[in-house]
């Protein structure tokens, strides 16, 4: 078998052109399948990442928000606890309720030696 000449087969460099044109049109065609193909999984990842990203920000929000109570709770409690009497305050007021219960004993002692019991 032998190669045909270029004289026996005259649509050769038609039917090359029509192949290469053929084949261009299938490469990009496949090259745009694919195109489109990786942007519908990058859209796809997106929305995945925007709806995450939503979850973590109403997370943090309400962290946040929990954050705000406790740090209320506690200058209220700083303030509740500074309010309290101080050990010293305790015994100011120790002092005083041995003093008025000695000043109660003794007029109690005066008004028993009056009445000669």
């Amino acid at each position: 078998m032998s190669l045909p000449s270029a004289d026996e087969t005259p649509w050769s460099l038609f039917e090359w052109a029509v192949t290469g044109i053929a084949t261009f049109v299938v490469s990009a065609v496949a090259f745009i399948w694919r195109l489109l193909a990786r942007i519908d999984r990058l859209e796809t990842s997106l929305d995945q990442q925007r709806l995450d990203v939503d979850a973590a920000n109403k997370s943090n929000e309400s962290s946040a928000a929990r954050l705000d109570q406790i740090l209320a709770d506690h200058y209220r409690l700083r303030e509740t606890i500074g309010a309290l009497p101080t050990r010293n305050d305790l015994r100011d007021v120790e002092d005083h309720i041995n003093e008025r219960i000695d000043s109660v004993v003794a007029r109690l002692d005066r008004a028993l030696e009056i009445r000669g019991i």
